[in-house]
């Protein structure tokens, strides 16, 4: 888990509420996997969901430590998110971070996301 105070109240947990906006500023709340290192944390989600989407529009967003079904557990932090291009070098970082942290529920959902043929990505998430 990043030493970087931002993400401090995120040490320890297994998922984080990802909070995009819409173009209105209604803020969605989504509950999500991340891993990270020093610098940044990084989420694998659906290439066509709303939150890939979204940020599109608007890259601000809120981190907050969460339960499996989105129950927030403690206080949101500002960032801002990206989406790793496919010719990006940090694509393995962000991989073996999320390998490394979700073991075999990660290859689980990696091979299930290829055997769909579900297109995926992976979001950077820096301290805004």
């Amino acid at each position: 888990m990043p030493n970087n105070p931002a993400f401090s109240a995120l040490r320890g947990h297994r998922y984080v509420s990802l909070t995009t906006f819409r173009k209105t500023g209604k803020p969605v709340p989504t509950p999500v996997w991340f891993a990270g290192d020093e610098q940044v944390l990084y989420v694998w989600t659906n290439a066509k969901s709303g939150k890939v989407k979204r940020l599109k529009n608007n890259p601000a967003v809120t981190l907050a430590p969460c339960t499996y079904n989105g129950r927030v557990l403690g206080p949101a932090e500002k960032a801002v998110a990206q989406l790793l291009p496919e010719s990006s070098n940090e694509l393995e970082t962000a991989d073996r971070s999320l390998r490394a942290k979700y073991g075999w529920q990660w290859r689980i959902g990696r091979f299930f996301s290829r055997t769909f043929g579900r297109e995926s990505v992976f979001l950077k998430v820096e301290p805004s």
